[in-house]
């Protein structure tokens, strides 16, 4: 038998903690999302899993690194949020757990507990946060002969966390171990104008788009989201789901969606993927059907960039293939491109990677003879010199998407009004410190996070009287 079925199911929840008792003295708006996730109980008493594994967005997150809870008994409660009588308590499944991460280390993604001194030094508290609690909530109202692996979603590129649900899956597996996978998390917190954090037209649409994923059974196009519009969408579920889905590799589905809401202008969704016991066939890698899309789409705009894109993406590939260094006047015969080798400006290169972030840099101001030269020159060090990614390798150059940014003139801003994040980048400066943010970035929607996020950068408090400039960008992709 494949090792897929000892995955007794995967659910996707959600983890609005006003849906547990005693949260809010209210009622709240949310009934069909707890009939669903009652409905979803029922189930997992009859499945009888050994193990639950939870994937939450809440849990510690790190860029690089796969966090799981580890104590002997894992608990927490709803004191946060009003509610401290309302606990839970589970003991963990350490075998499991050790298996899972010698797995991740055979595989070198960087996984696992931390030390008490880790925990100290990342302020971690070892108690259950609520993306794990709310759904255990009435999961255990019919089931509670499991034991629990608890985990964070991380913030590793999806083919990473893609292969975590692998290593999962095979872990069980070797154990003989018959678990249930719940992939924790609210999707859009933009969905309409009832949001405390806004709306967007992104909101809906993303959502829509899950949904609508889920009732077709098609988990590449699950996979193969479109990042800005994850995004834009704010939504905090799709990892979790990303590994699950890896979890299910190769192994046919169902996927029933059984309710979609958003009272509170967050959407919740309540949704099974069960293992089709009938189609026994291994089917399409769902992550390498996506990432061949993401490739194609990659390559069509391959096809129609713009000169400074192109100078950026043929410098890039020169240097990481060893071939001879680039140079302007390589350049020169480009269309429309006389700008670039006429003018002076700051530039900012930027690599995208199947939709995530690859590599970033750039200059303020010119520092070099020419445009051209001055793409030529940060877009080696977006690929190789971002300290936040290691140097990008050949067989990634196909995957890349390139943009670049051109910087006016910065000029002085007296009036926060004056600020505008679609429109203007700002650069804010405080006793020779200096920190600059691009105009129009996805997740910086108000003046006062662009603002907060470029003295962060530049470590300047926001209490502090700091100058504020402003630039417009003109982006070629």
């Amino acid at each position: 038998m494949s090792d897929v079925f000892r995955i007794a199911a995967g659910y996707i929840l959600p983890h609005p903690p006003v849906i547990v008792p005693g949260v809010s003295r209210e009622p709240h708006l949310a009934q069909r999302t707890v009939s669903a996730m009652r409905q979803l109980a029922a189930e997992v008493a009859a499945l009888q899993p050994e193990t639950v594994v939870v994937i939450s967005p809440h849990a510690p997150l790190f860029s690089d690194y796969v966090f799981f809870y580890d104590s002997k008994e894992l608990a927490g409660d709803f004191g946060k949020f009003g509610a401290r009588q309302a606990s839970l308590s589970f003991q963990q499944d350490d075998d499991l757990l050790h298996e899972i991460s010698h797995r991740l280390a055979s595989a070198d993604i960087d996984g696992g507990s931390l030390t008490s001194s880790q925990l100290r030094q990342h302020q971690i508290d070892e108690t259950l946060d609520h993306g794990v609690l709310v759904p255990l909530w009435f999961m255990r109202e019919k089931w509670t002969d499991f034991r629990l692996v608890a985990m964070s979603c991380s913030g590793l590129p999806l083919p990473e966390l893609y292969r975590v649900g692998e290593l999962i899956r095979q872990a069980a597996a070797r154990l003989n171990r018959r678990i249930l996978i719940i992939a924790s998390g609210d999707q859009s917190h933009k969905v309409n104008d009832s949001s405390p954090y806004g709306a967007c037209p992104e909101g809906a649409a993303y959502d829509n788009q899950l949904i609508d994923c889920l009732r077709r059974n098609d988990l590449t196009d699950v996979l193969a989201i479109d990042s800005h519009l994850r995004e834009r969408a704010a939504e905090c579920g799709y990892r979790s789901i990303v590994i699950l889905c890896g979890a299910l590799n190769r192994q046919a589905v169902r996927a029933e969606v059984l309710n979609y809401e958003a009272p509170y202008g967050i959407g919740y969704c309540v949704a099974a993927l069960r293992p089709d016991l009938v189609q026994a066939e291994p089917v399409e890698d769902a992550m390498q059907s996506a990432l061949k899309q993401q490739r194609q789409a990659a390559a069509h705009k391959r096809q129609h960039s713009s000169p400074p894109v192109i100078i950026a993406r043929e410098t890039l590939e020169a240097h990481v293939l060893k071939q001879q260094a680039k140079s302007a006047r390589d350049f020169a015969g480009l269309p429309d491109s006389a700008f670039l080798f006429r003018e002076r400006a700051g530039v900012f290169v930027s690599l995208k990677k199947f939709g995530e972030l690859r590599g970033c840099i750039g200059t303020t101001a010119p520092t070099t003879a020419c445009i051209a030269d001055e793409i030529i020159q940060n877009a080696v060090s977006a690929g190789c010199h971002d300290p936040r990614f290691p140097p990008v390798s050949a067989d990634e150059l196909a995957d890349l998407v390139y943009s670049v940014d051109v910087l006016g003139e910065p000029e002085p801003v007296t009036d926060r009004n004056q600020l505008d994040v679609k429109r203007y980048g700002v650069i804010v400066r405080f006793n020779g410190r200096s920190g600059l943010l691009l105009p129009d970035l996805e997740g910086v929607d108000t003046v006062d996070e662009q603002l907060s996020i470029a003295c962060r950068k530049a470590g300047i408090n926001p209490r502090e009287k700091y100058q504020i400039q402003r630039f417009e960008v003109t982006r070629h992709t």
